[in-house]
């Protein structure tokens, strides 16, 4: 253990996880010491995944490097791969994703055949982008691996941004406006509605139209098919001219909005690209400016496939086109469940954002509205009460289709239903299958208490939303549903981004000073805020 003010004041670690310890019997049989993970992500959830699985008693846990980290290993700040010292539990490959489709397919093999054959029984993919890869979560699963993070079931039904927002109006939560299907337009447009049959035919796809209600599901079940055998039945270009038609439509009707292209396996602001309204155009009539906007379709489009690196043969292109709500609060709700049961713990205002990444995470909770609304109201600030009311009436709806979204795609760890907030209105965006950087400011403000059905004197309570993953993944559907309890009543994680002098993105630079961690303050990072323990800067 290094002697740093980030371990002695962090709140979060360290802590006697292990129920095998427990004098309970029905404590005990929720003990997680028989999973042995293979950590394939990197950072930060990296370090943590370690602190918590030691603290659960889950010993044996390998790690994955890629050749870039692999060079720099036995020289590494990472606090994580100082301590990791058995070179058999770090396992090397080219690199955590691949560059395409055949790449990212030959990394799952690799990754899988590194776990049988060092007798691993589990995956930990933290809040890498291979965390949300329903193909992978699926090819663990066949090679009998139990991936701690949501099934590949869920990965499926609300990973995918077209198919969250399907299962979304199904079960009546409110979404953003829009096109959330550009492939089926594009199918419809290149194939016709009454070509579909034919153009499985002619590329000896095997689709079963009979099962399929409407059109939709027929282009659906098409589409399917076609990127199970890694073939284009329509191109990046063809999405891109289906959309364009839309835009039109879109921007004649309301010729002030912007609008939003999102790639749909994107995420953390990644393929996505934002289209100016008609009316920043100088065209002389609406029809002219209409045309110029939209006319940047196409190759907005493109960047954002490219962008995502999902533009191979055989790779799902679906771009939504969605109403850019300028006025707007990011609010997100941490959702938990088993597969039957699902609940939420609350919600993170995410507004202050640059570049499409978060800068400030503020939590929301039912119980500091609760408490702002007493205080505003002893005081009679008549204004600022009724705000307050309507956004705790807004968190509790955010929280309800929270729930129910969660149970309809049968989530089976933990979750993040992200909600745009106008004014008095709310619009569900998309929902991470993953757990987040920013999961630290919900664990701050709820525990879990898992109480026995049979016992209500008998329970055990779990504070780590990585340790919750883990008793997911190992027991599953004989969890019974927790209670959340209050642990501190609010929290804040500030992310800080590295820019050049023009704040664009940036990788480089040097920091030059770098102050002690305060008491209460938890730094998530990769050592740059540790004293290095070489050269004790």
């Amino acid at each position: 253990m290094q002697s740093n003010n980030y371990y002695l004041n962090n709140p979060l670690i360290h802590k006697d996880r292990k129920l095998s310890n427990a004098s309970s019997e029905w404590v005990r049989s929720f003990s997680c010491e028989d999973l042995k993970p293979l950590i394939i992500c990197r950072g930060p959830i990296r370090k943590e995944a370690m602190d918590v699985f030691d603290e659960m008693g889950i010993n044996g846990y390998g790690i994955l490097l890629s050749e870039k980290d692999s060079i720099t290993y036995t020289n590494a700040l990472a606090p994580e791969l100082r301590s990791l010292t058995d070179p058999d539990r770090v396992h090397r490959v080219p690199d955590y994703t691949g560059a395409n489709k055949e790449e990212r397919t030959k990394r799952i093999q690799q990754i899988v055949r590194i776990a049988k054959d060092n007798g691993y029984n589990s995956i930990f993919a933290g809040y890498g982008f291979m965390s949300e890869d329903a193909e992978m979560v699926e090819a663990m699963e066949k090679a009998g691996l139990n991936f701690i993070g949501p099934c590949s079931y869920t990965q499926k039904a609300a990973g995918m941004k077209d198919q969250a927002k399907r299962t979304a109006l199904e079960t009546g939560v409110s979404v953003t406006p829009g096109v959330n299907n550009a492939t089926s337009l594009a199918l419809f447009a290149k194939y016709g509605k009454n070509g579909l049959e034919k153009c499985a035919k002619d590329h000896k796809l095997k689709v079963d139209f009979g099962k399929c209600k409407d059109d939709e599901e027929k282009a659906l079940a098409l589409l399917a098919a076609s990127y199970d055998a890694g073939i284009d039945i329509i191109d990046a270009k063809d999405i891109g001219e289906a959309l364009k038609q839309e835009a039109k439509r879109m921007l004649t009707e309301k010729p002030n909005n912007r609008f939003r292209l999102k790639a749909i396996a994107g995420g953390g602001g990644k393929g996505q690209r934002i289209l100016q309204s008609a009316n920043s155009y100088k065209g002389k009539s609406l029809e002219e400016r209409v045309e110029q906007a939209a006319a940047k379709v196409p190759s907005l489009v493109l960047e954002c496939l490219i962008e995502l690196k999902t533009n191979g043969v055989g790779d799902n292109k679906n771009v939504l086109i969605e109403m850019n709500i300028e006025t707007t609060r990011h609010q997100e709700i941490q959702v938990v469940g088993n597969g039957e049961w699902c609940m939420t713990m609350g919600g993170r205002d995410c507004s202050l954002q640059m570049h499409e990444q978060k800068l400030l995470e503020v939590s929301v909770t039912v119980e500091e509205l609760e408490a702002a609304i007493e205080e505003a109201k002893a005081a009679g600030r008549k204004a600022e009460l009724a705000q307050l009311k309507k956004d705790l009436e807004i968190l509790q709806r955010m929280e309800e289709e929270g729930a129910v979204f969660g149970e309809a795609v049968k989530l089976d760890s933990v979750g993040t239903f992200e909600c745009i907030v106008d004014g008095e209105s709310h619009y569900f965006m998309e929902m991470n299958t993953r757990i987040q950087v920013e999961h630290r400011v919900t664990e701050l403000c709820y525990k879990l208490k898992f109480t026995n059905p049979d016992d209500p004197n008998d329970f055990f309570i779990a504070e780590s939303l990585v340790e919750v993953m883990a008793l997911l993944a190992r027991h599953g559907k004989r969890l019974p549903k927790p209670e959340r309890i209050v642990r501190e009543p609010a929290s804040v994680e500030a992310r800080m981004n590295a820019t050049n002098q023009a704040l664009q993105p940036h990788a480089g630079g040097i920091i030059e000073y770098w102050s002690d961690a305060l008491e209460g303050e938890i730094r998530d990072d990769q050592g740059i805020s540790l004293h290095n323990p070489d050269t004790d800067v």
